[in-house]
């Protein structure tokens, strides 16, 4: 697991209640069962933790947690 992985999982856990077992690269938000608001929140909590932005568009229930994942290094790498 890399840094971003780790804290996104980290948010997951505490803000969402998700156990940390369910949280692999290959899981979506709709196994997760996380519906619209709480995606809503993920983009916020994601915006305070990385410093990026990911649009609850990006955070569409088929989304997968690695390709989140993806999305925020790749962004987090271009502001540096």
């Amino acid at each position: 697991m890399n840094a971003v992985q780790d804290a996104l999982n980290a948010i997951l856990v505490e803000k969402m209640g998700i156990p940390a077992e369910e949280l692999t690269p290959g899981a979506t938000f709709e196994e997760l069962d996380l519906d619209s608001l709480a995606l809503i929140e993920l983009s916020v909590s994601i915006q305070k933790q990385f410093g990026v932005l990911v649009e609850e568009t990006e955070l569409s229930p088929e989304r997968r947690l690695g390709e989140v994942v993806e999305i925020i290094d790749t962004r987090a790498r271009a502001t540096a």
